[in-house]
């Protein structure tokens, strides 16, 4: 143990500060500071008068004190201590994950419009707190929480009808990600792009970019969402390789331990592949797997208490049994259907979308029919209602 080492040690021991000590020696304060931190040697007699101020009984006096240290060794401890310099408290970054995860836990049930001004307060301050002082290793953590609330917003713009700004911070969210090195969340930012292409019915592009994002997100969340998004793509384009894709992301889910927070809207619980097989199989024209899968997923949304625990899959499970009863030739059936997709408050930005392709298939084959002319009229308000560009 060196000297500077062993008198910090005692410093601590008996509760005392540079400043106060320093007084009672009485030396100048920095030149203590330099020699608690082996940049200079005591001398003899100052060695002595610290071992009795902090009562060493000797043992401080006796201790050799280093060789005072370079020119360029004092440059290079400088630098260390720059580069650990940091303005982030110790429970900061912890606030700021219960914060992120906290919006990321909304996301299922709460508004768009809420969720972007809160996000927006929030991005604010991790923006002005990447600006300030902090470790390499806290600026990489915070890199990663910003990406992970880019995400999220890039998701609640476009659910709000803000295209633009979705696309910025979606944007965002893959920048923070390549700077972090932090692949799941740049395939999750891949992830958003297929989805915003699914919505815009630019198909090869839900493809193309989830498997952009595959080859990011190795086996996690990201990874079964970016193979079941790429399995619409190809339901879509009624490639039978959406099929495939159901198998390789159950392949990945069951590698994955089910999550504390199945709400997380960047985990995939395991419950919710039930709601990507009812859309591909709707999709593929597979109408009796669809149906079956469509009601499972309505009987997970139903709570005991009458309440719909996740009102967006609820409403897209409703419009695929819509889309099944309209091929069939049901029309009360399908308008029953179609009308409890559009009851919740908490919509997808993809649901109006399907809901059209929905009165299309009705208006073709029930031409003249009154209920189908209001469910029209109940569509065009719900597009009326939605703010511009939306």
């Amino acid at each position: 143990m060196t000297f500077g080492e062993k008198l910090r040690q005692l410093m601590a021991e008996r509760g005392t500060s540079l400043r106060k000590l320093a007084k009672e020696v009485p030396v100048d304060q920095g030149h203590l500071s330099r020699i608690a931190n082996d940049h200079r040697a005591p001398s003899v007699d100052l060695a002595q008068r610290l071992d009795k101020l902090l009562h060493a009984g000797g043992e401080l006096a006796a201790l050799k004190p280093s060789s005072p240290l370079t020119a360029t060794d004092r440059d290079l401890i400088d630098m260390m201590q720059r580069a650990e310099a940091s303005d982030l408290g110790p429970a900061a970054l912890e606030m700021i994950d219960v914060a992120v995860d906290r919006l990321c836990r909304d996301y299922p049930s709460v508004s768009p419009d809420q969720l972007c001004m809160r996000g927006k307060t929030h991005m604010e301050r991790l923006l002005r707190l990447l600006d300030g002082r902090t470790t390499l290793a806290e600026h990489r953590e915070l890199l990663v929480r910003t990406g992970w609330l880019a995400a999220l917003l890039a998701c609640a713009f476009y659910d709000d009808g803000e295209q633009a700004a979705a696309e910025m911070a979606r944007r965002m969210a893959r920048r923070m990600g390549e700077q972090a090195g932090h692949g799941e969340l740049i395939g999750w930012s891949w992830e958003i792009a297929a989805w915003f292409a699914l919505v815009e019915r630019r198909y090869d592009d839900v493809v193309a970019y989830s498997e952009a994002g595959v080859r990011h997100a190795g086996v996690s969340n990201a990874a079964v969402q970016l193979t079941l998004q790429a399995g619409r793509g190809y339901a879509r384009m009624g490639d039978q390789r959406a099929a495939e894709a159901l198998r390789v992301g159950r392949k990945i889910l069951d590698q994955l331990p089910r999550p504390d927070h199945p709400e997380h809207h960047f985990v995939f619980d395991h419950d919710k592949y039930e709601f990507y097989c009812s859309t591909i199989y709707t999709m593929l024209g597979q109408d009796d797997a669809a149906r079956e899968h469509a009601n499972e997923v309505i009987t997970q949304c139903r709570q005991s208490d009458g309440s719909v625990r996740w009102p967006m899959r609820y409403a897209m499970a409703n419009l695929d049994l819509a889309l099944v009863a309209g091929r069939h030739g049901q029309l009360d059936g399908a308008l029953t259907y179609g009308r409890a997709a559009l009851a919740p408050a908490r919509r997808s930005g993809d649901l109006l979308p399907r809901a059209a392709e929905l009165h299309g298939l009705l208006a073709e084959r029930f031409a003249g029919e009154a209920a189908v002319a209001e469910f029209a009229e109940q569509l065009h308000h719900e597009r009326r209602a939605l703010p511009p560009g939306g």
